[in-house]
């Protein structure tokens, strides 16, 4: 059960510290199109889910996932990793991104409307699209809720 706890914690933990990681790179496309579909219906304050909602979920992935990892702060860790695959899950599920999404940005990079923070249109996103990071959303969810109970049963 020991190694389980470890193998959980470390998996979960990585994979935040990663996606954390790539919200503040510029690597997640993710935060633009839901501004841009935002936008688009018509939402107030769309405008605010890139760069800020990039920079706070990174920001929550980064601190869950680094907590996660250190022994001493598992159990807070393991809680709050819950938090941005929830989150994650609820936003594919909700009309201001979908289960489908683009596979990235559009070829080249729209290095200059990143840069000005928007405003996005269609064209800035690739052609081709999947379920993958919906899948990515759901995997993460599952292994952060059992390793919540995994993390509790020491």
């Amino acid at each position: 059960m020991a190694l389980l706890r470890w193998v959980l914690a470390l998996a979960v933990g990585g994979f935040l510290v990663f996606f954390g990681v790539m919200k503040f790179t510029g690597g997640a496309h993710i935060f633009p199109y839901i501004e841009y579909k935002a936008a688009a219906a018509g939402v107030p304050f769309a405008e605010l889910a890139y760069p800020l909602g990039n920079y706070a979920t990174g920001a929550l992935e980064l601190v869950a996932g680094i907590l996660l990892i250190v022994p001493a702060t598992r159990a807070l860790g393991s809680k709050l990793a819950v938090l941005p695959f929830l989150g994650a899950v609820g936003f594919h599920l909700s009309p201001f991104l979908g289960v489908t999404t683009p596979d990235g940005y559009a070829d080249p990079k729209p290095a200059e409307v990143l840069a000005a923070g928007g405003p996005f249109a269609r064209s800035d996103f690739s052609e081709g699209a999947s379920m993958a990071l919906f899948i990515i959303a759901v995997a993460g969810l599952v292994a952060a809720i059992i390793n919540v109970f995994v993390q509790k049963s020491r």
